[in-house]
């Protein structure tokens, strides 16, 4: 008897069920899991929030009689002792007969080991469906594990004629409260939220994902010259439980000893980087941040900082809100400053586009392509 091939549309189950973990799973990779026997779906799940079940086991628990049935998983199942025991384990024990991932996990900690682990147990077990789709829903967490550096998200809300704010500087606020609520979602999917010293200044914002839900994402401030008055909003509020961390990224010699100990008093973590072209060495901070487990980070601006990153190709993905506003000005700021590039073959090109409405104004996301 031939064994029925394994059906795509029970993966695409799973990888619309991943996304039920976009805000609150991060570094971990979103994932999801469906358990079928004879030929419908009898369990569900997905992996809720880091350090939760993992979505194996929430689709086993739903399904509970899974004796011989199949499991469609949008990950490869792990088989290491991290946060929850190896859902390898699960699955033995749980009697599956057949196993299909869409991708492989690139965490050298488990790469391999899981489906291995199966198939000396005599399960079947089969890689690559919708392999594709898989990798293109976890492009943060595949490049974090390769690359060793955060995955950068430029976000910005600008006028139909691309300013980010008046020529006078009045930003708050350019679009309505449904665009300004998909900020805020951006903020949760995030390890880490980042601006430069002239946003921190004009805006004084918070950082914080609003409704707060869970954790908050670390937030980085960029100061090269030390001006940041230490009364902001950021550097000033004390340190609350479940509000998140704070870094303050800076220069040797920007700061005096006394202002970097009050920084510090007030639970602010304090980072000074080596000057690097008159500016933050924007490479060596992607660098550190990985090392705090920053898989995903969002840059909420200025402009200078914007096209510093851009022009070094440090920028992975672009959300841009777009108002149905005239602003004008030939002063009025732009979403990205520096020196931009003087050639229209040297600019930046955008794959994926994806067009969203919220309310009166529109979201235009879209990934960069690599250099």
């Amino acid at each position: 008897m031939v064994a029925a091939r394994p059906d795509p549309a029970f993966m695409a189950e799973a990888l619309e069920l991943a996304l039920g973990g976009l805000e609150s799973v991060s570094p971990n990779p979103l994932v999801g899991a469906v358990v079928v026997r004879g030929g419908r779906v009898i369990g569900r799940g997905f992996h809720r929030r880091l350090g939760g079940l993992h979505a194996e086991r929430e689709a086993l628990r739903d399904a509970g009689n899974t004796r011989g049935g199949d499991l469609y998983v949008t990950l490869e199942p792990c088989a290491h002792h991290g946060k929850t025991p190896p859902c390898s384990e699960a699955i033995l024990e749980a009697g599956i007969k057949r196993v299909f991932f869409a991708a492989f996990d690139p965490n050298p900690a488990t790469r391999g080991r899981g489906p291995r682990i199966l198939r000396q147990a005599s399960v079947e077990v089969r890689g690559g469906l919708l392999r594709k789709e898989a990798l293109v829903q976890n492009a943060p967490y595949f490049f974090w594990r390769k690359n060793r550096r955060p995955w950068v998200l430029l976000k910005w809300a600008m006028s139909l004629d691309g300013k980010i704010a008046t020529a006078g500087g009045e930003s708050q606020w350019i679009t309505g409260a449904k665009a300004r609520a998909r900020g805020h979602s951006l903020r949760r999917r995030v390890d880490a939220i980042m601006v430069g010293t002239e946003t921190a200044l004009a805006d004084d914002p918070l950082l914080t994902p609003r409704p707060a839900r869970g954790r908050t994402p670390l937030r980085v401030i960029l100061d090269r010259r030390g001006r940041l008055p230490i009364k902001l909003k950021l550097l000033s509020s004390p340190r609350v439980a479940g509000r998140g961390r704070r870094l303050y990224v800076s220069v040797p010699g920007a700061n005096s000893a006394r202002r970097l100990g009050k920084l510090e008093r007030s639970g602010v973590d304090v980072l000074l980087l080596p000057p690097r072209a008159g500016g933050l060495d924007l490479e060596l901070l992607l660098d550190e941040l990985s090392k705090l487990e920053i898989s995903q980070l969002l840059v909420e601006g200025g402009a200078e900082l914007a096209g510093a990153l851009l022009k070094d190709s440090m920028g992975q993905e672009i959300a841009a809100f777009i108002a149905p506003k005239i602003l004008g000005g030939a002063g009025a700021p732009s979403p990205v400053g520096g020196e931009g590039f003087s050639k229209l073959q040297e600019s930046l090109a955008l794959s994926g586009m994806r067009q969203e409405t919220l309310g009166e104004d529109i979201l235009l996301s879209a990934r960069i392509d690599p250099c």
